[in-house]
């Protein structure tokens, strides 16, 4: 299948889909940013037109994916408001902006939202896809087809878009920031930087695979480590009196928050 792909804002999410769909297909790629500096890099690219603008974008593709953070989403849609005709399919990928909005907002009724991570860059990620009324049942299996590389496709309500964001598209953020902690706790108990770095990644890829492979709640497995009277369990109660684990539920209760008023 070989489609004609649109990007409107190439930042990272935008430059991941363009270069995972890239290298696993052979699309015809139309990208607008505003910084036209940051995507002379694709110039040398057979396949990829660079637009003058986010309208000529949508004219020319089947597939227009709008990958512009949520606080620049009205000028674009202004633009494609603009365009009278409905050519393509808008594919949105802000944060927060549901698709009545956006149906409203740019005059368009073939709207998918989609809700990809940052792990799609190496196809392991989860996205999560929504479809408007609009969307006959033959272009979401394109559609799916279109979007396979990224990783797993999840069919999803939208109301549970804005949970989703938050353990999908931020984790990554919120796992960075633990993995960090864990090295430099490490570092602070005399760990070269360089090991302390292998052994926790080394350590938390092991644990989530054991996870996997014995269907076992994290909770089991927390007691499996803890011996009475132990250094686990000392470990565990100074976590538990020092609330990190409330922190990071409040982290995610915050951030939910965020994504509702976005």
């Amino acid at each position: 299948m070989k489609v004609k792909v649109g990007i409107i804002g190439v930042g990272n999410i935008g430059s991941m889909i363009l270069e995972v769909l890239n290298e696993k297909a052979e699309h015809d790629f139309y990208i607008y940013n505003r910084s036209v500096e940051k995507v002379r890099k694709y110039e040398v690219f057979e396949n990829v037109k660079i637009c003058s603008s986010a309208m000529e974008v949508y004219k020319t593709s089947d597939y227009t994916f709008l990958c512009v953070k949520p606080q620049q989403t009205k000028q674009v849609y202004e633009e494609l408001a603009a365009v009278t005709q409905e050519n393509g399919i808008l594919v949105s990928t802000a944060a927060g902006k549901r698709i009545e909005e956006i149906s409203a907002s740019t005059h368009k009724s073939k709207i998918i939202r989609i809700m990809p991570t940052i792990t799609s860059r190496i196809t392991i990620g989860i996205t999560a896809v929504c479809y408007s009324k609009h969307i006959p049942l033959e272009k979401q299996r394109e559609f799916e087809e279109l979007i396979a590389p990224l990783g797993e496709v999840m069919e999803l309500e939208e109301e549970k878009f804005d949970a989703f964001t938050v353990l999908n598209s931020s984790g990554p953020a919120f796992v960075a920031f633990v993995l960090e902690s864990f090295i430099e706790g490490a570092i602070n108990i005399g760990v070269n930087p360089d090991y302390a770095r292998d052994i926790v990644l080394r350590t938390f890829e092991g644990s989530i695979k054991l996870l996997e492979h014995m269907s076992i709640e994290p909770s089991r497995l927390k007691y499996l480590v803890s011996s009475p009277g132990g250094v686990t369990i000392r470990g565990l109660y100074e976590l538990e009196k020092n609330g990190v684990k409330g922190a990071i539920m409040s982290a995610i209760y915050e951030a939910y928050r965020r994504s509702q008023e976005l």
